[in-house]
Parts: C-alpha cells; structure tokens; sequence
C-alpha cells in the first residue's frame, strides 16, 4: 500500500511550477536562460512529471526494465550500498515515503557541485541523467573528484546520433520537442559527450550506443495496431484524448491540481518529439560509456 501514497502538493504550486517550467520554453534565445537556471527548469519538471510518471509508466523512469527503480534493483543484484542523489526534493519525499532497503540510500543535491568528499566512491554510475546538465564537463569533473583512484564511471545518457543534421528543420524541431518534453537544458551528439569525459581526465575504455532488440525504446510511446493491449490503447490518439478530457475534467472538479493538463502538454511533446527522434535514428536514450579515473 505504502508504493501508491501520493505526497500531496497544493495547487499553487503545482501551477506555478508549470508556469515557471513554461517560461523557459519560449524563445529561440533561452538555451543560455536554460543553461542558467537548470535547477529551476529540471527541479521543476520532476515536481510536476514525477505522479504522471509514476501512474503512466512505473517506478523506473528509464526506458528499460519498469522493475521499480535501477537504484534499488543495483542495490539488490550487486549488495553494494548505493547513494542516489536527485535534485528534486519531491522524488526524494516519493523515496522516503516509498521506503528503500538498508543498503540504500537518497540525497537531495546538485550533482554540478556534488555534496560528497574528495576520493569518496568506489564507483559511480548514471542513467539518462547527464542530459539534464547544463555543462557536462563541470558534471563530470564532479565525478572525477568523488570517484576513488582507479574508480569507474559508469552509465548510458540521451544524445544526439551522428545522423543528426542542424540544417535540417524537421531534425531541428524533433530536438526542440526533447528538450521542452523533458527538461533538457540542451541536448548534445555523443561525440560531445566523449570528449567532455576525456577533457576532465576520464580514460574511456568503451562507448557505443546500444544496439535496438526486436522491439524499439520508443514503441510504448507510440504504441501499436491493436487496442486490445491497454499500453497500446494508451498511446493511441484515441487513448490520449481520453486522458487528456479525463484529465481536464479532474482539474475543473478540483481533484486533480491546477497545472495537470500543462503538465500533460509537456509530457505530450515528450513523446512526440522521442518518437520522431527514435523513429529517424537522429536521437539514442542509449549512449552507453564506460570510464575510468586513472
């Protein structure tokens, strides 16, 4: 029963949240703004994703195993104790109210200025997160400084594929859709991120973007031919038309707080804009590297 409490949040600031989070969609000029005031912008986007998330997809926001989440799954498999760090402070209320093992463990913080001693881990590892940073080069000389002599730095993250063409505006708009349906300061290629690694010291003992199985990341967003698979009917423009109207009709009847069809729309745009970037190989949430810090 504990798994499906929700932390209630007014709302004023479910709206407000929305509104701030919209803001910084809203030129072509706010890459920099965004980049500026990513805690506000990624801070903001989980507080307001993170229930639709939740009830819409499961406990693993990845596009993997929805096995609970990879923190207590590497927990489980490996027996290591993990520290997860989020910037959310709402995911770190779900966690607490969630519960986790012993050998787990959640903080808030900034993973642009990491709340931990030098020489402190082991290992470190990251999954689709990275995207979320302003600079990847700060992040991860972060990393450098808290991983042990001889530690590894481990993890997959969203970037752009080498069939990726600024010049072309269908590619340029898919990567605004991104970015704006997943709080994204910037999505960057996966040439940028390898040379980000290796500019603050990483050695780089593997990288490749991981190859697709029979059924692409991308196919429980857009769903398929049949409706008699309730992820399918989901995904349908039927499905999302009924969720949006259900949705609308929670928000005016006050059970659902103000700002949860803004909300919606963001997570539309999401999935729009992954599929298309699935869908023309200009896009990976797969980009797997394996560093080391010598």
């Amino acid at each position: 029963m504990a798994e499906k409490t929700v932390v209630q949040r007014s709302s004023n600031a479910v709206q407000k949240e929305v509104s701030l989070y919209n803001e910084l969609f809203q030129d072509s000029t706010s890459v920099d703004k965004r980049k500026n005031e990513y805690k506000t912008l990624v801070t903001n986007y989980y507080s307001v994703s993170t229930d639709f998330y939740e009830y819409g997809w499961g406990q693993s926001f990845h596009f993997a195993n929805r096995f609970r989440g990879p923190l207590r799954r590497i927990a489980y498999l490996t027996g290591a104790h993990v520290t997860g760090l989020t910037i959310s402070q709402y995911q770190v209320q779900r966690a607490k109210t969630i519960g986790v093992p012993a050998n787990c463990q959640f903080i808030q913080g900034d993973f642009m200025e990491l709340p931990f001693e030098d020489n402190s881990f082991d290992h470190v590892y990251v999954i689709e997160a990275v995207c979320h940073a302003p600079e990847k080069a700060k992040c991860f000389a972060e990393v450098v400084r808290v991983l042990k002599p001889g530690g590894s730095f481990v993890g997959y993250d969203w970037c752009l594929t080498d069939k990726y063409d600024k010049g072309n505006p269908i590619h340029v708009e898919t990567k605004r859709l991104i970015e704006e349906g997943d709080g994204l300061p910037e999505l960057k290629t996966t040439h940028q991120l390898i040379s980000d690694l290796k500019s603050v010291g990483f050695t780089i003992e593997e990288n490749q973007i991981i190859p697709e199985g029979d059924i692409p990341w991308y196919q429980p967003l857009k769903g398929g031919d049949s409706f008699f698979s309730l992820n399918n009917l989901r995904a349908s423009s039927i499905g999302r038309w009924l969720t949006r109207n259900m949705v609308w009709l929670m928000e005016k009847s006050w059970i659902a707080a103000q700002g949860s069809i803004g909300t919606l729309e963001i997570l539309e745009k999401a999935a729009v804009g992954l599929v298309r970037g699935g869908e023309s190989g200009i896009f990976t949430p797969y980009f797997f590297f394996l560093a080391r810090k010598s």
